[in-house]
């Protein structure tokens, strides 16, 4: 317990011109500018990319997506979450919710479904704890803490909501080649290829070709607003 304390605290963090700042008022500076400058919004001029997006949600498929909401939706989301998961601002857990849901269940798909329809949220539904998680042998930055959202169970219900609804359409909206976020696919997939191209290049001892491998970083690039 003692050694999992002493990595998961943060004695030190670097600020963007690498100096290393010590003090609590100061880490917490660099947390809070770090989180600002990763999820606010930026000026991308993305019409020029839609237009060249082929369509790939039908009429048919528009009409399933906004439909109005059902209570079996909201109760299939609420219980194929695990119910032990670590509580939001709340304090509630999805465990609690479950074990009194035939005594709220009204109250909560009624209000879910103004929200959902106005597209307005009370501010305190969208608080959420982030918690950090190290990543690697030291951590010396922001970039060397993986940060951990969480929420509210009535947040998380409403997302779930949501996502099971997307899940219909999604494997027409994401190409064969991404074997991530669509059921039956595997990110491992990925790996496996890459395992067996670098063991062809390693191996590789006749003919005249030559190949060259390139590892590309993307930058958090599903963390982002845009």
């Amino acid at each position: 317990m003692c050694d999992r304390k002493k990595v998961n605290r943060i004695l030190s963090l670097e600020d963007t011109s690498g100096n290393k700042i010590f003090d609590s008022k100061g880490m917490c500076d660099i947390a809070k500018n770090y989180f600002l400058e990763l999820l606010q919004k930026n000026n991308n001029h993305v019409i020029p990319v839609v237009q060249v997006i082929r369509q790939s949600v039908s009429d048919e498929d528009n009409v399933t997506l906004t439909a109005p909401f059902t209570k079996d939706e909201f109760r299939e989301a609420m219980f194929s979450m695990h119910p032990d998961k670590c509580s939001g601002p709340d304090g509630y857990s999805l465990g609690f919710y479950q074990q009194i849901w035939n005594l709220c269940s009204d109250e909560i798909f009624k209000e879910c479904c103004i929200w959902l329809d106005t597209g307005y949220f009370p501010p305190d539904l969208n608080m959420t704890n982030i918690a950090l998680i190290p990543k690697g042998n030291s951590q010396t930055s922001m970039k060397d803490w993986r940060p951990i959202a969480l929420c509210n169970v009535l947040y998380k219900l409403i997302s779930k909501v949501l996502a099971n609804r997307l899940k219909i359409i999604l494997h027409k909206c994401i190409s064969d080649n991404q074997s991530a976020f669509v059921p039956n696919r595997s990110i491992l997939d990925n790996v496996m290829v890459a395992i067996e191209v670098i063991h062809f290049m390693k191996t590789k001892t006749r003919g005249h070709d030559k190949f060259v491998a390139l590892k590309l970083d993307i930058n958090k690039a599903y963390d982002r607003m845009d």
